[in-house]
């Protein structure tokens, strides 16, 4: 995730096994077909952390929410120490085959550093490794009533130029150093199966914030379905630097259909800094694309960058456009969907313009501007269309 949260001391305590992560999402309440669920990515900036309207996804939670409509979920920063005071010196002194260095065998495989440091990277590759995440966070966690296990920064390159850990004074080579590597996509695999079949046994969901690679789709549709949450932090839209189009674009949607009624979550960056909101095409473009592909529990997030954790409410984020009529259509880099209230068109080209007919009807934009004829959809762009008399009754007073 973009922003992190402080971590803390946690006490182990007893577990006892209970229905499966499965079982358990099943009991939740359908999701509301003519809205748009929230997700809301760590609580720990807002005055009242569980104040949560309209939202069913907390990433991060600061505490357990015990919400029977809410997923909560412990944060757990990935191959990681998530205490801070175990630093690679820690490390060296106390368990020094536990953690992971780069190629040249000096530099501790951090991937991610912050302004206080960086957490400890470990080899998750090695069983008593796994036994000590498992027993020193996730069980704790699960125990103390979190619905979900959080990992963060699960990507299938080897980003972190990870390459082999020094035991008993010898160097083991793990990986080639390389980004695409077979057996770092192998073992990241086997890592994340090992954690999610251990806290399915314990009751728990896995949340994955998965990254996807383009260059490996195969792999990237196995690590996803290994999630009872698909986290998508890079979304629709990341902070300007980054449009999701074209070929990314359409293997999003396709890893979105796949899943059925599995959770997944759409986090957005926009251009705007907080407060402000984001400007009408921005927001369009966003709302368009999730409500073109969203399953049936998909969560919506959308905020400027590094603005998590405190509450975030932009106007039109909800437009009235009722439940989905049909499952989303395709043609060329159009995709479009008819809902009961309303029409949702998305051109994903990063380079090409085209000329669309909205169904017939008299039709406002989800901003209130009076819709007729046909529209040109730019580039990365969308429109959600409701109704005329949806916008007037039910939409502009609202």
């Amino acid at each position: 995730m973009k922003r992190k949260i402080k971590s803390t001391a946690i006490v182990a305590l007893s577990l006892i096994v209970i229905s499966p992560a499965l079982a358990q999402q099943d009991k939740l309440a359908p999701e509301v077909m003519d809205r748009i669920p929230k997700a809301q990515i760590f609580n720990n900036r807002m005055a009242s952390p569980t104040n949560l309207p309209d939202v069913g996804f907390v990433w991060g939670a600061k505490t357990p929410l015990r919400s029977s409509s809410v997923v909560d979920s412990f944060y757990y920063p990935n191959q990681r120490d998530l205490n801070r005071t175990h630093t690679a010196d820690w490390y060296k002194a106390n368990q020094p085959s536990w953690i992971t260095y780069q190629c040249d065998r000096q530099t501790p495989s951090y991937g991610y550093t912050y302004a206080w440091g960086a957490y400890a990277p470990l080899d998750t590759s090695n069983p008593d490794v796994r036994q000590y995440l498992l027993k020193t966070y996730i069980e704790p966690a699960l125990a103390k009533g979190y619905r979900a296990i959080a990992f963060d920064n699960v990507a299938l390159p080897n980003t972190d130029k990870r390459c082999g850990v020094w035991h008993d004074g010898k160097w083991v080579q793990l990986f080639s150093g390389q980004s695409r590597d077979p057996a770092y996509t192998a073992q990241k695999l086997d890592y994340i199966g090992w954690f999610a079949k251990e806290i399915h046994q314990r009751g728990g969901q896995i949340a994955l914030n998965a990254k996807v690679d383009p260059y490996q789709p195969a792999q990237t549709k196995a690590l996803i379905d290994l999630a009872d949450i698909w986290v998508d932090e890079g979304g629709f839209s990341d902070s300007c630097n980054h449009r999701v189009v074209d070929n990314i674009w359409h293997l999003k949607r396709d890893l979105i259909q796949s899943r059925g009624n599995r959770a997944f979550v759409s986090i957005n960056y926009t251009c705007m800094t907080s407060p402000t909101p984001p400007d009408n095409a921005e927001l369009s473009w966003i709302v368009a694309s999730f409500l073109v592909n969203r399953n049936n529990r998909s969560y919506l997030a959308v905020l400027s960058h590094k603005d998590s954790g405190r509450w975030v409410a932009y106007p039109n984020l909800d437009p009235p456009v009722g439940a989905p009529s049909e499952a989303s259509q395709l043609r060329g880099t159009l995709a479009w969907r008819n809902y009961q209230k309303g029409y949702v068109i998305v051109n994903f080209s990063g380079s090409e313009s085209t000329t669309v007919q909205p169904p017939p009807g008299n039709w406002h934009d989800m901003f209130g501007q009076s819709i007729s004829g046909s529209i040109e959809l730019k580039p990365r762009s969308g429109l959600v269309l409701l109704r005329t008399q949806e916008y007037i009754h039910g939409w502009k007073h609202s």
